[in-house]
């Protein structure tokens, strides 16, 4: 995945989930993983979630992915 589909993929996330119940309104990280974790419980029902869901997962794989690829170098 290149660096500008993921920002694109972060910015439709971040569209979707306005409004959304969550920690704070970004797409950091930790935000995407607790979003993972938890965000069914009062988002579920809400317009777009399974799309939002998607998204974050894409964008959790491609961080796990450069992790590794970092990890691997030293």
């Amino acid at each position: 995945m290149q660096l500008a589909e993921i920002l694109n993929i972060r910015t439709e996330f971040e569209t979707l989930t306005q409004g959304y119940t969550m920690p704070c309104n970004e797409s950091d990280i930790n935000t995407i993983k607790w979003f993972i974790e938890n965000g069914h419980r009062s988002n579920s029902l809400r317009d777009g979630f399974d799309d939002a869901m998607t998204l974050a997962k894409k964008i959790k794989e491609f961080a796990d992915g450069c992790t590794e690829e970092i990890g691997d170098r030293f």
